[in-house]
């Protein structure tokens, strides 16, 4: 018999009355990617700013149509 523990990592705070909170944190901070300054145009001629990631790969931000999330598009050169 085994047991599988799965954790989701959560930042927390403290406040001054020693009470701790959650604290959403977004994945897409502006310190995990940096604007390149150069675009990216797709087939239907929309124009997306490429990003670059902390690891170097270069990316666009989208918008599922659906959802409404935004999620990364890598791209491959």
């Amino acid at each position: 018999m085994g047991f599988v523990i799965v954790s989701n990592a959560q930042s927390i705070k403290q406040d001054a009355s020693g009470n701790y909170y959650a604290v959403k944190v977004s994945k897409d901070s502006t310190g995990s990617y940096r604007d390149t300054g150069k675009t990216y145009t797709d087939g239907k001629g929309n124009k997306w700013p490429v990003y670059e990631s902390k690891a170097g790969r270069i990316f666009i931000v989208r918008v599922s149509a659906r959802s409404g999330n935004t999620y990364r598009q890598y791209l491959k050169l």
